[in-house]
């Protein structure tokens, strides 16, 4: 038997010819079985070589076809015309990736085929993925077949590399198909099969009978029909014109042609109820080849509802923003005013004390004046940040021992001098008991008190009326007590309208005429704000031109044991104490600051110290003999040191005396949580800038009483 010889000549109608083969490979056939067969596995080839595996060597001319032309391998690879065949697959799989080449070369290798053969298999087939020059990727077919050349034994191979990149495109278009199908059929209700070229239709899913577009008893008719006949049967009448024109056979062509999908939503009209639907049209494959579409339908009610909610808060919280935004503006404009008013009087009346130097009726009537202004415009510093810290949700509410007695008076002290000056009919009435110690944030429950009976005073004519009445309500459980606080008057009431947002921030009524009333439109929203975070409810009724009655109620716990002789650092009694000689020592980083606080307590017989930050301070005191200083008034911001650090090394001083001083904080930040810092640093009193100076001599007198009893004991 001759040896196989392949590829030795070649033309351009024949891709190759193979002039005589014999082997073992279809050994029960003659050569013309095995030629003819050689023939078929190689047509259409894109690859062809022969190879020798028991001497490793590429027999005659490897080729390939590009186009229309034949290439020949080994000179285009750059290999010798004796070539080995593990150089030949080595340089053959320069454009595979290193997964795919490590998997060719596996394949392809000598001892792998010669094993195959020796296994009987005489026919090796595997695909592989090769990069194109323009960037993507396309798939091969190599198939491998095995002979014995009986006249040397040597084993020979014929490798034929066919390129099935439309296989493999085909099947994963399938597959891709397959997927869309089935997540349509996962989600959509019904859905159906069109084909636009030829106006058939078929059933893939239907779950929904009473709103399917196609059931069985409509076989054979077109698409057309059907869409017609649905679009009149169960789609809403206002929308049935826009559903025969997005769906109709032409727009959906038209809609595919650039890309996967589109839908509609709807409504339709079944069963005398509208419903909101979804239809969705997904091109399968080719459109312009196959025309395979889905039709797919799902009701969307709980969607297009969620939207309607959504889009309805968000137009809600956008016309409360925008009313917010209108508060703020009037606000400004209003702050604006409200800050100008007392600090052109503070600037005025301090120009005409000047002028009046020589008087002192005149000087203290503008003294007076000033006074007034800057408690004012303190009022509407307070106001503004109470509201910040509220809406930022840092107020606080610290609850302690009081009577709601004791706090009465002291509103009572507030009202009667704008009481007095209106010429207001005041009445107060107290019903039950108003001396048992209660728990209660003392501090907040007078300021929301006195904000309302002030509004009461200020929007009523003089010699109106004003009433206030305190009742002891029966309590709502054991080791509570409940208490209603009444406020009425008959002034010039709200109009229906204002009432609706009363409790906003930055609201006044701007309808009020003939009043010249200052004011931030604050108050009231504090006030709700401090009875809600004080677990309380407020209550309100006016009409315009009669009057306004508040109703506010507490259920307040009542205080454990004894508390009588407990006093917060507010509740500073005056005592009759000679300062005169006393040092203290100031410390204070602001100029104006130190020279006012100084010129305050020079003048009741203080000694005063001063230094400008905590680190200076800290040295003074270092320095100085043992009970040198009787107090140390501490700012809090200060450069260097601040209050805070100077405190904390103050109290770790050896000195005892030293290391004990009483420490009083001064500070503008005037906030329960700026009181607790205080505190933990070793600070024993807290006093808000600008400070009340008959408050800051009654604690500086009750600091003294205590101290000169623990040095008498």
């Amino acid at each position: 038997m001759q040896n196989i010889s392949i590829f030795s000549e070649y033309n351009g109608d024949d891709f190759f010819r193979i002039k005589k083969s014999v082997g073992s490979y279809v050994q029960d056939t003659g050569d013309m079985n095995t030629n003819q067969y050689k023939r078929a596995i190689a047509a259409d080839a894109m690859i062809l070589y022969e190879f020798n595996l028991s001497k490793d060597l590429i027999v005659g001319t490897p080729v390939q076809r590009m186009s229309d032309r034949i290439v020949q391998l080994k000179p285009a690879m750059g290999l010798p015309d004796n070539c080995s065949y593990t150089d030949f697959i080595s340089a053959l799989c320069w454009d595979m990736s290193g997964d795919e080449k490590k998997r060719f070369l596996e394949k392809m290798n000598v001892d792998c085929l010669i094993d195959s053969f020796i296994m009987q298999k005489y026919e090796i087939q595997f695909d592989s993925s090769r990069a194109s020059y323009d960037g993507d990727s396309f798939w091969n077919r190599t198939t491998v077949i095995l002979t014995k050349d009986e006249v040397t034994g040597d084993i020979i191979g014929l490798a034929v590399v066919k390129d099935i990149s439309t296989l493999y495109r085909q099947r994963e278009e399938k597959l891709y198909q397959l997927e869309i199908i089935n997540a349509l059929t996962n989600e959509y209700s019904n859905v159906f099969m069109i084909n636009i070229v030829s106006g058939g239709i078929r059933i893939v899913r239907i779950n929904d009978r009473a709103g399917a577009i196609y059931n069985e008893s409509m076989e054979g008719l077109s698409y057309d029909d059907v869409l017609d006949f649905y679009v009149n049967v169960s789609v809403y009448e206002d929308d049935r014109d826009m559903i025969r024109r997005a769906f109709s056979r032409e727009n959906i062509f038209k809609q595919l042609s650039k890309r996967e999908s589109f839908y509609v939503n709807y409504r339709s009209f079944i069963n005398n109820k509208v419903s909101y639907m979804k239809f969705t049209i997904v091109r399968i494959g080719n459109i312009r080849r196959t025309g395979n579409v889905l039709a797919a339908f799902m009701n969307v009610d709980e969607e297009i509802e969620y939207e309607m909610k959504r889009r309805k808060a968000l137009q809600e919280a956008l016309s409360m923003a925008e009313l917010a935004n209108q508060a703020k503006s009037r606000f400004l404009s209003n702050m604006s005013h409200d800050i100008r008013t007392p600090m052109n009087a503070i600037i005025g009346y301090t120009s005409i004390a000047e002028k009046h130097i020589g008087n002192p009726e005149l000087v203290k009537a503008d003294l007076a004046r000033i006074k007034t202004s800057s408690n004012y415009l303190l009022s509407l510093i307070n106001d503004v940040l109470d509201m910040s810290r509220i809406e930022s949700g840092k107020m606080k509410i610290n609850p302690t021992p009081n009577s709601i007695e004791e706090i009465l008076n002291e509103v009572d002290s507030v009202i009667q001098p704008q009481i007095q000056m209106k010429h207001l009919n005041y009445s107060v009435l107290f019903n039950g008991n108003m001396k048992r110690k209660i728990l209660c944030d003392k501090l907040r429950l007078k300021q929301i008190i006195i904000n309302i009976l002030g509004n009461a005073v200020k929007y009523t004519n003089e010699n109106g009326s004003v009433k206030f009445t305190a009742s002891e309500m029966p309590a709502v459980s054991k080791g509570y007590s409940s208490y209603q606080f009444r406020i009425k008057d008959n002034g010039i009431g709200m109009s229906e309208e204002f009432q609706k947002k009363i409790f906003n921030p930055f609201e006044r009524d701007e309808t009020i005429e003939n009043f010249n009333i200052q004011g931030t439109g604050l108050g009231l929203s504090i006030s709700r704000s401090l009875v809600e975070k004080m677990d309380g409810s407020i209550f309100m009724k006016s009409k315009k031109n009669v009057g306004t009655e508040f109703l506010i109620c507490f259920d307040f716990e009542n205080a454990p044991g004894n508390e009588d002789e407990i006093k917060s650092v507010s509740e500073v009694a005056e005592t009759n104490i000679d300062f005169r000689g006393v040092r203290i020592l100031l410390v204070e980083d602001n100029p104006l600051n130190r020279d006012i606080a100084r010129e305050l307590l020079s003048s009741s017989g203080f000694i005063i110290d001063e230094a400008e930050n905590g680190k200076i301070a800290l040295q003074m005191l270092s320095d100085s003999p043992e009970n040198y200083y009787k107090i140390v008034l501490m700012d809090v911001m200060m450069p260097v040191m601040n209050g805070y650090e100077a405190s904390v090394k103050i109290r770790e001083m050896k000195s005892p005396s030293k290391a004990s001083i009483p420490i009083v904080a001064m500070t503008a930040n005037a906030f329960e949580e700026d009181k607790e810092q205080a505190l933990k640093c070793g600070m024993d009193y807290f006093v808000s800038k600008p400070f009340d100076i008959k408050y800051l001599l009654s604690l500086l007198s009750k600091i003294l009483g205590q101290t000169a009893r623990v040095e008498t004991n």
